[in-house]
Order: structure tokens, then sequence, then C-alpha cells
């Protein structure tokens, strides 16, 4: 691949993370939700109840990590601990009714900022955007052996 391509990549992902919240204001509902909670939701609500190793597992992130981060959202009510549904021993964690609220809020708010964003933009280039970045996610996760649960 051409270095000046590679370039603009580095350039336009820095920039991609940076506005991917731009327009999205928290009208109408609670405070956003973090970034680590987000992604600890949408996994669990993907995937169903998991162990905090399980979570660090599929993230490829430090057991600590995973735990501070858990024990941030359950001290925000957005998890909880459950006995483990097929009979093991450690116990798991699921969103709450309140984490699968706030995370429905979050995502909405996220819809209609990306909405407004590309309000412009015709059908086919808003699809075509987005079966790119999925196909770069998609290689990502291949790469690190860490898929994300899709329909």
């Amino acid at each position: 691949m051409q270095d000046d391509v590679l370039e603009t990549l580095v350039r336009e992902q820095m920039l991609f993370t940076r506005f991917v919240l731009h327009g999205v204001a928290p009208k109408d509902r609670d405070v956003p939700l973090d970034r680590s909670a987000v992604i600890l939701l949408s996994r669990l609500q993907a995937q169903g109840a998991m162990t905090v190793a399980e979570l660090a597992e599929a993230f490829d992130l430090d057991v600590s990590t995973i735990h501070r981060q858990t024990a941030a959202a359950m001290k925000a009510g957005l998890l909880e601990r459950i006995a483990d549904p097929d009979g093991g021993i450690a116990r798991k964690l699921r969103p709450t009714d309140e984490g699968r609220r706030r995370l429905s809020a979050e995502l909405e708010a996220r819809k209609s900022g990306f909405g407004r964003i590309l309000d412009d933009w015709s059908d086919e280039e808003a699809r075509d955007f987005v079966q790119y970045l999925q196909r770069y996610n998609e290689a990502v996760e291949r790469r690190r052996g860490k898929g994300w649960p899709r329909d």
C-alpha cells in the first residue's frame, strides 16, 4: 500500500475518533455514557452475561482494567453480578434495566448525531461508508482473533 494513503488513513482515523460524537448533545437523556461503559454494555447485550475474565479475554485487556471498568459501571447501576446460568462457579455480569435503558438512549443519540452529520450524503454514500468501516473492523478482529458478535 502506498505510504501517502497510509498517512492519510492515520490522520483521518485520528480525526474520526475525535469527531465521532460531534453533534451528539446530551439533550433529552441522562449524562452520556463513557466509552468503556458503552462497549461493556454493548458486548454483554450482544453476547449475554460474561465473567470479568471472559470480558478481559474478549477485549484483549488486563483483568484489572476490566475489573475497574465493571466496578465503575456497577457503582453507576449499569451492571449487576449474577450466578452463572450454566452452573459455573464464577459470577457473571449483565446489564441492569437501567444499563439497558441508558445504553439504548446513548446509541439513539449517537445515531441521531450521525444522521445530522451525514444528512447531505446520499443513501448509497452512507451505505458504502458503513460497509467499508465494517470491513475494516472485521479485518482488525480477524487479525487479533477477537470477533465482535454481530447479527
